[in-house]
Protein backbone atom coordinates (compact mmCIF):
# COMPACT_ATOMS: atom_id res chain seq x y z
CA UNK A 1 0.00 0.00 0.00
CA UNK A 2 1.57 3.47 -0.86
CA UNK A 3 2.14 5.91 2.17
CA UNK A 4 -0.44 9.01 2.44
CA UNK A 5 1.76 11.96 2.00
CA UNK A 6 -0.09 13.48 4.75
CA UNK A 7 1.35 10.96 7.24
CA UNK A 8 4.67 12.36 9.18
CA UNK A 9 6.74 10.01 10.81
CA UNK A 10 7.32 9.98 14.58
CA UNK A 11 10.14 12.23 15.47
CA UNK A 12 12.14 11.31 19.09
CA UNK A 13 11.93 14.47 21.88
CA UNK A 14 13.87 14.95 24.73
CA UNK A 15 12.63 11.62 25.45
CA UNK A 16 10.74 9.28 23.62
CA UNK A 17 8.14 10.09 20.36
CA UNK A 18 6.00 13.25 20.66
CA UNK A 19 3.65 14.45 18.29
CA UNK A 20 0.62 15.88 17.54
CA UNK A 21 -2.57 13.11 18.23
CA UNK A 22 -3.62 13.48 14.51
CA UNK A 23 -0.19 12.70 13.26
CA UNK A 24 0.04 9.88 15.76
CA UNK A 25 -2.22 7.45 13.39
CA UNK A 26 -2.29 3.69 14.31
CA UNK A 27 -0.29 2.80 12.03
CA UNK A 28 2.88 5.27 12.50
CA UNK A 29 2.31 4.06 16.53
CA UNK A 30 2.22 0.43 15.50
CA UNK A 31 5.48 0.82 13.12
CA UNK A 32 7.58 2.56 15.40
CA UNK A 33 6.22 -0.14 18.42
CA UNK A 34 7.36 -2.75 16.13
CA UNK A 35 10.58 -1.01 15.17
CA UNK A 36 11.30 -0.85 19.06
CA UNK A 37 10.84 -4.11 19.68
CA UNK A 38 13.25 -5.45 16.98
CA UNK A 39 15.78 -2.81 18.30
CA UNK A 40 15.18 -5.01 21.30
CA UNK A 41 16.00 -8.46 19.81
CA UNK A 42 19.40 -6.87 18.13
CA UNK A 43 20.56 -5.77 21.46
CA UNK A 44 19.69 -9.36 22.58
CA UNK A 45 17.18 -7.88 25.64
CA UNK A 46 14.45 -9.97 24.81
CA UNK A 47 13.37 -12.68 22.61
CA UNK A 48 10.00 -13.72 20.55
CA UNK A 49 7.63 -15.01 23.05
CA UNK A 50 8.68 -12.69 25.93
CA UNK A 51 6.65 -9.98 27.84
CA UNK A 52 6.37 -5.83 27.27
CA UNK A 53 4.37 -4.12 29.83
CA UNK A 54 2.26 -1.15 28.47
CA UNK A 55 0.46 1.52 30.36
CA UNK A 56 -0.48 4.73 29.80
CA UNK A 57 -2.03 8.14 30.87
CA UNK A 58 -5.58 9.14 31.53
CA UNK A 59 -5.40 11.72 28.27
CA UNK A 60 -8.58 10.65 25.78
CA UNK A 61 -6.21 9.74 23.06
CA UNK A 62 -4.05 7.31 25.41
CA UNK A 63 -6.20 3.84 24.82
CA UNK A 64 -6.60 4.44 21.21
CA UNK A 65 -2.61 4.53 20.88
CA UNK A 66 -2.24 1.55 23.77
CA UNK A 67 -4.62 -0.64 21.54
CA UNK A 68 -1.95 -0.07 18.48
CA UNK A 69 0.91 -0.43 20.51
CA UNK A 70 -0.67 -3.95 22.25
CA UNK A 71 -0.99 -5.00 18.00
CA UNK A 72 2.13 -4.24 17.45
CA UNK A 73 3.48 -6.49 20.58
CA UNK A 74 1.24 -9.21 19.41
CA UNK A 75 2.48 -9.24 15.95
CA UNK A 76 6.10 -9.18 17.05
CA UNK A 77 5.38 -12.39 18.70
CA UNK A 78 5.63 -11.19 22.25
CA UNK A 79 3.20 -10.88 24.86
CA UNK A 80 1.84 -7.91 26.33
CA UNK A 81 1.58 -7.06 30.24
CA UNK A 82 -1.40 -4.77 30.73
CA UNK A 83 -1.33 -2.18 33.10
CA UNK A 84 -4.06 0.07 32.81
CA UNK A 85 -3.92 3.57 33.43
CA UNK A 86 -0.59 4.03 35.93
CA UNK A 87 2.28 7.08 35.99
CA UNK A 88 5.27 6.50 34.16
CA UNK A 89 8.01 5.64 37.06
CA UNK A 90 5.34 2.80 38.50
CA UNK A 91 4.94 1.27 35.28
CA UNK A 92 9.28 1.55 34.99
CA UNK A 93 9.71 0.55 38.38
CA UNK A 94 7.04 -3.09 38.08
CA UNK A 95 9.05 -3.65 34.74
CA UNK A 96 12.60 -3.17 35.89
CA UNK A 97 11.71 -5.24 38.93
CA UNK A 98 11.14 -8.25 36.59
CA UNK A 99 14.30 -7.12 34.14
CA UNK A 100 11.35 -6.27 31.34
CA UNK A 101 11.03 -4.23 28.64
CA UNK A 102 7.62 -1.25 29.17
CA UNK A 103 6.07 0.85 26.88
CA UNK A 104 4.17 3.94 28.09
CA UNK A 105 2.01 5.85 26.11
CA UNK A 106 1.65 9.57 27.52
CA UNK A 107 2.34 12.78 26.73
CA UNK A 108 3.56 13.74 29.90
CA UNK A 109 3.03 17.79 30.33
CA UNK A 110 2.09 18.94 26.93
CA UNK A 111 -1.23 19.62 26.11
CA UNK A 112 -4.22 16.74 25.42
CA UNK A 113 -4.05 17.89 21.24
CA UNK A 114 -0.98 15.74 21.55
CA UNK A 115 0.55 12.70 23.06
CA UNK A 116 3.42 10.50 23.01
CA UNK A 117 4.96 6.58 23.30
CA UNK A 118 7.82 6.66 26.08
CA UNK A 119 10.11 3.70 24.88
CA UNK A 120 11.62 1.81 28.18
CA UNK A 121 14.50 -0.93 28.20
CA UNK A 122 14.71 -3.88 30.60
CA UNK A 123 17.26 -2.27 32.74
CA UNK A 124 16.87 1.47 31.98
CA UNK A 125 15.22 4.07 29.80
CA UNK A 126 15.71 4.74 26.10
CA UNK A 127 18.78 6.77 26.00
CA UNK A 128 19.72 9.59 23.06
CA UNK A 129 22.61 6.57 21.73
CA UNK A 130 20.07 3.88 21.29
CA UNK A 131 17.88 6.16 19.18
CA UNK A 132 19.54 5.74 15.69
CA UNK A 133 19.01 2.30 15.27
CA UNK A 134 15.32 2.23 16.87
CA UNK A 135 14.93 4.48 13.68
CA UNK A 136 16.99 2.32 11.26
CA UNK A 137 14.10 -0.71 12.26
CA UNK A 138 11.49 1.84 12.34
CA UNK A 139 12.69 2.55 8.75
CA UNK A 140 12.40 -1.68 7.97
CA UNK A 141 9.07 -2.09 9.10
CA UNK A 142 7.91 1.42 7.42
CA UNK A 143 9.07 -0.17 4.27
CA UNK A 144 7.48 -3.41 4.89
CA UNK A 145 4.31 -1.78 5.29
CA UNK A 146 4.26 0.40 2.52
CA UNK A 147 4.87 -2.77 0.12
CA UNK A 148 1.65 -4.66 1.26
CA UNK A 149 -1.49 -4.03 -1.07
CA UNK A 150 -4.75 -2.51 0.33
CA UNK A 151 -5.84 -6.00 0.87
CA UNK A 152 -3.11 -7.02 3.22
CA UNK A 153 -2.91 -4.07 4.80
CA UNK A 154 -4.15 -3.39 8.10
CA UNK A 155 -4.57 0.07 7.87
CA UNK A 156 -7.05 2.39 5.60
CA UNK A 157 -5.65 5.15 3.74
CA UNK A 158 -5.23 7.59 6.81
CA UNK A 159 -3.45 5.24 8.97
CA UNK A 160 -6.38 4.09 11.03
CA UNK A 161 -6.81 0.11 11.93
CA UNK A 162 -9.17 -0.84 9.61
CA UNK A 163 -11.29 -3.36 12.19
CA UNK A 164 -10.72 -1.98 15.89
CA UNK A 165 -8.09 -3.99 18.04
CA UNK A 166 -9.55 -4.44 21.57
CA UNK A 167 -6.86 -4.61 25.07
CA UNK A 168 -5.96 -7.41 26.99
CA UNK A 169 -9.12 -8.42 29.50
CA UNK A 170 -7.17 -8.55 32.42
CA UNK A 171 -5.31 -5.59 34.00
CA UNK A 172 -2.22 -5.83 36.50
CA UNK A 173 -2.64 -1.90 37.19
CA UNK A 174 -3.80 -2.84 41.03
CA UNK A 175 -1.07 -4.52 41.30
CA UNK A 176 1.59 -2.39 39.82
CA UNK A 177 0.38 0.87 41.86
CA UNK A 178 0.24 -1.71 45.04
CA UNK A 179 3.96 -2.76 44.28
CA UNK A 180 4.81 1.00 44.04
CA UNK A 181 2.79 2.07 47.29
CA UNK A 182 4.95 -0.77 49.10
CA UNK A 183 8.25 0.94 47.86
CA UNK A 184 7.45 3.87 49.85
CA UNK A 185 5.20 2.54 52.96
CA UNK A 186 8.28 0.02 53.58
CA UNK A 187 10.59 2.98 53.87
CA UNK A 188 8.69 5.12 56.01
CA UNK A 189 6.58 4.09 59.08
CA UNK A 190 2.87 4.66 59.41
CA UNK A 191 3.26 8.20 61.86
CA UNK A 192 5.61 9.66 59.35
CA UNK A 193 3.31 12.31 58.24
CA UNK A 194 0.71 11.88 61.48
CA UNK A 195 -0.65 15.38 62.72
CA UNK A 196 -0.26 17.15 58.96
CA UNK A 197 -2.99 18.46 56.58
CA UNK A 198 -1.96 17.81 52.80
CA UNK A 199 -3.89 19.56 49.83
CA UNK A 200 -3.26 16.39 47.16
CA UNK A 201 -4.55 18.66 44.01
CA UNK A 202 -5.55 15.95 41.84
CA UNK A 203 -6.28 17.73 38.60
CA UNK A 204 -6.14 14.84 35.60
CA UNK A 205 -3.00 13.60 37.51
CA UNK A 206 -2.40 9.79 36.45
CA UNK A 207 -1.17 8.91 39.87
CA UNK A 208 -3.44 11.01 42.35
CA UNK A 209 -5.41 7.99 43.40
CA UNK A 210 -1.73 6.06 44.34
CA UNK A 211 -0.25 9.49 45.37
CA UNK A 212 -3.36 9.83 47.78
CA UNK A 213 -3.03 6.08 49.08
CA UNK A 214 0.49 6.40 50.03
CA UNK A 215 0.20 9.76 52.37
CA UNK A 216 -2.98 8.67 53.94
CA UNK A 217 -0.85 5.41 54.79
CA UNK A 218 1.77 7.57 56.32
CA UNK A 219 -0.39 9.39 58.49
CA UNK A 220 -1.31 12.10 56.47
CA UNK A 221 -4.65 14.21 56.44
CA UNK A 222 -5.52 14.49 52.76
CA UNK A 223 -7.52 17.08 51.38
CA UNK A 224 -8.46 16.19 47.52
CA UNK A 225 -9.29 18.99 45.71
CA UNK A 226 -9.79 20.02 41.99
CA UNK A 227 -10.16 16.56 40.62
CA UNK A 228 -11.04 16.47 36.68
CA UNK A 229 -12.09 13.60 34.60
CA UNK A 230 -10.75 16.00 31.83
CA UNK A 231 -7.41 16.02 30.76
CA UNK A 232 -5.40 19.46 32.42
CA UNK A 233 -1.57 20.09 31.10
CA UNK A 234 0.76 21.36 33.66
CA UNK A 235 4.12 22.04 32.92
CA UNK A 236 6.11 21.96 35.90
CA UNK A 237 9.16 24.29 34.61
CA UNK A 238 6.44 26.48 33.23
CA UNK A 239 3.46 27.26 35.91
CA UNK A 240 0.51 29.08 34.77
CA UNK A 241 -0.51 32.31 36.84
CA UNK A 242 -3.93 30.17 37.24
CA UNK A 243 -2.07 27.17 38.68
CA UNK A 244 -0.34 29.42 41.04
CA UNK A 245 -3.18 31.66 42.34
CA UNK A 246 -5.27 28.93 42.34
CA UNK A 247 -2.77 27.07 44.41
CA UNK A 248 -2.31 29.82 46.87
CA UNK A 249 -6.09 30.36 47.50
CA UNK A 250 -6.09 26.76 48.78
CA UNK A 251 -3.08 27.44 51.05
CA UNK A 252 -5.20 30.25 52.71
CA UNK A 253 -8.47 28.02 52.99
CA UNK A 254 -7.05 24.84 54.16
CA UNK A 255 -4.10 26.00 56.21
CA UNK A 256 -2.45 23.25 55.32
CA UNK A 257 1.91 21.91 56.20
CA UNK A 258 2.03 22.03 52.06
CA UNK A 259 0.32 21.65 48.62
CA UNK A 260 1.35 18.69 46.74
CA UNK A 261 0.50 17.83 43.22
CA UNK A 262 2.78 16.15 39.44
CA UNK A 263 2.01 16.76 36.28
CA UNK A 264 -0.25 14.39 33.75
CA UNK A 265 1.63 11.47 33.67
CA UNK A 266 2.82 11.92 37.37
CA UNK A 267 6.56 11.56 36.48
CA UNK A 268 7.02 15.94 37.35
CA UNK A 269 6.65 17.09 41.36
CA UNK A 270 4.09 19.93 42.44
CA UNK A 271 5.08 21.45 45.85
CA UNK A 272 4.59 24.53 47.75
CA UNK A 273 4.77 25.60 51.13
CA UNK A 274 1.84 26.25 53.54
CA UNK A 275 1.61 29.92 52.11
CA UNK A 276 1.04 28.54 48.71
CA UNK A 277 4.48 29.04 47.15
CA UNK A 278 5.81 26.93 44.44
CA UNK A 279 9.38 25.36 45.11
CA UNK A 280 10.74 24.92 41.65
CA UNK A 281 11.99 21.94 40.69
CA UNK A 282 15.48 22.20 40.78
CA UNK A 283 15.82 23.49 44.23
CA UNK A 284 13.00 20.56 45.51
CA UNK A 285 15.44 18.35 43.94
CA UNK A 286 18.60 20.15 45.60
CA UNK A 287 16.57 20.10 48.94
CA UNK A 288 16.35 15.97 48.47
CA UNK A 289 20.07 16.00 47.74
CA UNK A 290 20.68 17.43 51.35
CA UNK A 291 18.68 14.93 52.61
CA UNK A 292 19.52 11.87 51.15
CA UNK A 293 23.26 12.92 50.54
CA UNK A 294 24.32 11.20 47.38
CA UNK A 295 28.26 11.15 46.08
CA UNK A 296 27.54 12.65 42.59
CA UNK A 297 24.29 14.39 41.58
CA UNK A 298 24.21 15.00 37.24
CA UNK A 299 21.95 18.10 36.59
CA UNK A 300 20.63 19.45 33.59
CA UNK A 301 21.84 22.33 32.57
CA UNK A 302 19.30 24.99 33.02
CA UNK A 303 19.36 23.77 36.70
CA UNK A 304 23.04 24.90 36.86
CA UNK A 305 21.69 28.55 35.85
CA UNK A 306 21.69 29.21 39.61
CA UNK A 307 25.26 28.46 40.55
CA UNK A 308 24.74 28.91 43.99
CA UNK A 309 22.60 25.66 44.14
CA UNK A 310 25.47 23.93 42.59
CA UNK A 311 27.80 25.77 45.08
CA UNK A 312 25.14 24.68 48.40
CA UNK A 313 25.96 21.01 46.74
CA UNK A 314 29.58 20.89 46.82
CA UNK A 315 29.56 22.17 49.86
CA UNK A 316 27.57 19.17 51.18
CA UNK A 317 30.51 17.27 49.56
CA UNK A 318 27.89 16.50 46.19
CA UNK A 319 29.94 16.17 43.01
CA UNK A 320 27.75 17.88 40.18
CA UNK A 321 27.98 17.40 36.36
CA UNK A 322 25.91 19.48 34.09
CA UNK A 323 24.23 17.41 31.09
CA UNK A 324 21.99 18.86 28.11
CA UNK A 325 18.32 18.83 28.52
CA UNK A 326 15.99 15.60 29.06
CA UNK A 327 16.30 12.46 30.97
CA UNK A 328 18.49 10.57 28.64
CA UNK A 329 21.69 12.96 29.14
CA UNK A 330 21.59 12.66 33.36
CA UNK A 331 21.22 9.13 33.67
CA UNK A 332 23.98 8.71 31.28
CA UNK A 333 26.05 10.88 33.45
CA UNK A 334 25.10 8.19 36.14
CA UNK A 335 25.95 5.09 34.17
CA UNK A 336 29.55 6.88 33.84
CA UNK A 337 30.34 7.58 37.22
CA UNK A 338 28.66 3.53 38.02
CA UNK A 339 30.86 2.45 35.80
CA UNK A 340 34.15 4.13 37.62
CA UNK A 341 32.50 2.96 40.99
CA UNK A 342 29.39 1.06 41.81
CA UNK A 343 29.85 1.93 45.17
CA UNK A 344 28.59 5.73 44.17
CA UNK A 345 25.23 6.96 45.33
CA UNK A 346 24.04 8.71 42.35
CA UNK A 347 21.44 10.75 41.57
CA UNK A 348 19.97 13.41 38.87
CA UNK A 349 17.13 15.53 38.06
CA UNK A 350 15.89 18.45 35.88
CA UNK A 351 14.44 21.31 36.01
CA UNK A 352 11.00 19.96 35.84
CA UNK A 353 11.47 18.40 39.73
CA UNK A 354 11.45 14.73 38.36
CA UNK A 355 14.19 12.85 41.04
CA UNK A 356 15.77 9.80 39.77
CA UNK A 357 18.02 7.48 41.93
CA UNK A 358 20.70 5.64 40.08
CA UNK A 359 21.89 3.67 43.44
CA UNK A 360 19.99 2.23 46.17
CA UNK A 361 19.45 4.48 49.63
CA UNK A 362 19.53 3.43 52.73
CA UNK A 363 16.22 5.43 54.30
CA UNK A 364 15.30 4.66 58.60
CA UNK A 365 17.73 1.03 58.22
CA UNK A 366 15.96 0.16 54.86
CA UNK A 367 16.63 -0.29 51.64
CA UNK A 368 15.39 2.15 48.62
CA UNK A 369 15.30 0.19 45.53
CA UNK A 370 17.12 2.48 42.50
CA UNK A 371 14.76 4.04 40.39
CA UNK A 372 16.48 5.38 37.81
CA UNK A 373 13.85 7.82 35.62
CA UNK A 374 11.56 10.47 36.86
CA UNK A 375 10.03 9.90 39.71
CA UNK A 376 7.68 12.95 41.38
CA UNK A 377 6.60 10.36 44.87
CA UNK A 378 9.76 10.46 46.34
CA UNK A 379 11.22 14.18 46.33
CA UNK A 380 7.65 15.45 47.37
CA UNK A 381 7.65 13.08 50.47
CA UNK A 382 11.36 13.54 51.05
CA UNK A 383 10.70 17.04 51.34
CA UNK A 384 7.10 16.64 53.63
CA UNK A 385 9.32 14.46 55.87
CA UNK A 386 12.27 16.42 56.52
CA UNK A 387 10.66 19.39 57.53
CA UNK A 388 8.53 17.47 59.87
CA UNK A 389 12.07 16.09 61.41
CA UNK A 390 13.62 19.60 61.64
CA UNK A 391 10.35 20.72 63.40
CA UNK A 392 9.49 23.55 61.03
CA UNK A 393 7.19 24.78 58.41
CA UNK A 394 7.92 23.99 55.32
CA UNK A 395 8.85 27.69 54.28
CA UNK A 396 11.60 28.02 57.01
CA UNK A 397 13.22 24.22 56.00
CA UNK A 398 13.68 26.36 52.14
CA UNK A 399 14.95 29.28 53.93
CA UNK A 400 17.14 27.60 56.16
CA UNK A 401 18.72 25.00 53.60
CA UNK A 402 18.52 26.30 50.22
CA UNK A 403 20.11 30.03 48.72
CA UNK A 404 17.83 32.77 48.11
CA UNK A 405 17.55 32.92 44.75
CA UNK A 406 14.29 32.79 42.12
CA UNK A 407 14.02 31.04 39.08
CA UNK A 408 11.04 31.18 37.00
CA UNK A 409 10.55 30.11 33.04
CA UNK A 410 8.44 30.23 30.01
CA UNK A 411 7.88 29.97 26.26
CA UNK A 412 6.62 31.62 23.23
CA UNK A 413 4.96 29.91 19.86
CA UNK A 414 3.47 30.76 16.59
CA UNK A 415 0.24 31.52 18.75
CA UNK A 416 2.32 34.36 21.25
CA UNK A 417 1.70 37.72 20.25
CA UNK A 418 4.73 38.76 17.88
CA UNK A 419 6.27 35.20 17.51
CA UNK A 420 3.74 34.28 14.43
CA UNK A 421 6.50 33.46 12.28
CA UNK A 422 8.03 30.87 15.14
CA UNK A 423 8.89 28.03 13.87
CA UNK A 424 11.45 25.40 15.25
CA UNK A 425 13.76 25.99 12.72
CA UNK A 426 13.90 29.46 13.37
CA UNK A 427 14.34 28.81 16.73
CA UNK A 428 17.54 26.55 16.13
CA UNK A 429 18.50 30.02 13.76
CA UNK A 430 18.24 32.30 16.76
CA UNK A 431 20.36 30.14 19.18
CA UNK A 432 22.66 29.36 15.88
CA UNK A 433 23.52 33.15 15.94
CA UNK A 434 24.31 33.81 19.79
CA UNK A 435 26.66 31.00 19.15
CA UNK A 436 30.23 30.23 18.84
CA UNK A 437 31.05 28.32 15.96
CA UNK A 438 33.44 25.99 18.29
CA UNK A 439 30.82 23.65 19.71
CA UNK A 440 33.46 22.22 21.80
CA UNK A 441 33.08 25.60 24.14
CA UNK A 442 30.83 25.44 26.88
CA UNK A 443 31.05 28.25 28.52
CA UNK A 444 32.51 31.60 27.33
CA UNK A 445 33.96 34.46 30.13
CA UNK A 446 34.27 37.75 29.09
CA UNK A 447 36.65 38.54 32.10
CA UNK A 448 39.03 37.40 30.02
CA UNK A 449 42.32 39.24 28.89
CA UNK A 450 42.47 38.02 25.22
CA UNK A 451 38.34 38.06 24.30
CA UNK A 452 38.50 36.84 20.40
CA UNK A 453 36.48 38.94 18.15
CA UNK A 454 33.79 36.11 17.08
CA UNK A 455 32.84 36.59 20.91
CA UNK A 456 32.91 40.49 20.61
CA UNK A 457 30.26 40.36 18.12
CA UNK A 458 28.45 37.89 19.59
CA UNK A 459 28.25 40.24 22.90
CA UNK A 460 27.37 43.04 20.65
CA UNK A 461 24.63 41.52 18.73
CA UNK A 462 23.04 40.34 22.71
CA UNK A 463 23.49 44.30 24.23
CA UNK A 464 20.76 45.85 22.39
CA UNK A 465 18.44 43.68 23.74
CA UNK A 466 19.08 43.81 27.59
CA UNK A 467 18.60 47.46 29.45
CA UNK A 468 22.01 47.85 30.84
CA UNK A 469 20.69 49.82 33.47
CA UNK A 470 18.52 47.39 34.58
CA UNK A 471 20.41 43.95 33.82
CA UNK A 472 23.85 45.22 34.07
CA UNK A 473 26.73 44.41 31.30
CA UNK A 474 26.89 40.73 29.89
CA UNK A 475 29.58 38.61 31.78
CA UNK A 476 29.52 35.25 30.19
CA UNK A 477 27.84 32.96 27.75
CA UNK A 478 26.76 29.26 28.38
CA UNK A 479 26.39 26.65 25.29
CA UNK A 480 25.51 23.31 26.93
CA UNK A 481 22.20 23.53 25.32
CA UNK A 482 20.89 26.60 24.36
CA UNK A 483 22.56 30.05 25.13
CA UNK A 484 22.79 30.92 29.09
CA UNK A 485 23.53 34.49 29.10
CA UNK A 486 24.99 35.66 33.03
CA UNK A 487 24.93 39.40 33.85
CA UNK A 488 27.14 41.45 36.45
CA UNK A 489 24.35 41.98 38.54
CA UNK A 490 23.12 38.22 39.02
CA UNK A 491 20.83 37.96 36.81
CA UNK A 492 20.73 35.00 34.51
CA UNK A 493 18.67 34.90 31.08
CA UNK A 494 18.44 30.99 29.39
CA UNK A 495 17.28 30.68 26.16
CA UNK A 496 16.63 27.05 24.21
CA UNK A 497 13.94 25.75 21.88
CA UNK A 498 11.84 23.17 23.28
CA UNK A 499 12.86 19.20 21.79
CA UNK A 500 9.27 17.98 22.68
CA UNK A 501 7.23 21.11 20.71
CA UNK A 502 7.03 23.95 18.76
CA UNK A 503 7.97 26.33 21.39
CA UNK A 504 10.86 28.51 21.91
CA UNK A 505 12.01 28.32 25.99
CA UNK A 506 13.26 30.74 28.23
CA UNK A 507 14.83 30.05 32.29
CA UNK A 508 15.09 33.48 34.16
CA UNK A 509 17.17 32.92 37.55
CA UNK A 510 17.61 36.16 39.94
CA UNK A 511 18.11 37.31 43.55
CA UNK A 512 14.22 38.48 43.74
CA UNK A 513 10.86 37.04 42.58
CA UNK A 514 10.15 40.81 41.45
CA UNK A 515 13.29 40.64 39.46
CA UNK A 516 12.57 37.28 38.08
CA UNK A 517 8.92 38.63 37.07
CA UNK A 518 10.06 41.55 35.56
CA UNK A 519 12.52 39.62 33.18
CA UNK A 520 10.10 37.12 32.35
CA UNK A 521 8.25 39.61 30.87
CA UNK A 522 10.80 41.51 28.80
CA UNK A 523 11.47 38.09 27.74
CA UNK A 524 8.05 38.70 25.66
CA UNK A 525 9.16 42.04 24.52
CA UNK A 526 12.92 40.59 23.69
CA UNK A 527 12.37 37.18 21.74
CA UNK A 528 9.67 38.82 19.46
CA UNK A 529 12.39 41.51 18.71
CA UNK A 530 15.04 38.41 18.14
CA UNK A 531 12.43 36.50 15.65
CA UNK A 532 11.77 39.49 13.13
CA UNK A 533 15.78 40.39 13.36
CA UNK A 534 16.42 36.80 12.49
CA UNK A 535 13.74 35.68 10.56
Amino acid sequence: MLPNPKLSPLRFGTSGVRALVTDMTDMECYINTRGFIRYLYTIKEIKPGDSIVLGGDLRSSTPRIISAVHKAILDEECQTIYCGFVPTPTLSYYAWKRHLPAIMITGSHIPEDRNGIKFIKSKEEVLKNDEKDILFQVAIVRKEENLRNENESLFDIDGFFKQSINLPSESEEQNVLSEFKKRYTDIFPPNTLTGKKIVLYEQSAVGRDVFKSILTSLGAEVISFGRSDKFIPIDTEEMSNAVISSLKQLAQEFKPFAIVSTDGDSDRPILTDENGSFLSGERLCALVSLYLKPDFASMTATCGDDKTLITLLKKSNIEVVLTKIGSPYVIFAMNEKLAKNSNTKVVSWERNGGYLTGSNFTINNKILDALPTRDSILPLLIALVFAKEEGVPLSVLINKKLSNRFSSSSSVNNKTKGCEPYTVELGKKIISSFSLKDPNIEEFDFSFKNINQEAKNIKSKLEPYFNPTFYGSIISLGYLDGVRISFSNGDVVHFRPSSNAPEFRFYITSDTKERADKILADCFVIIPKMIADIN
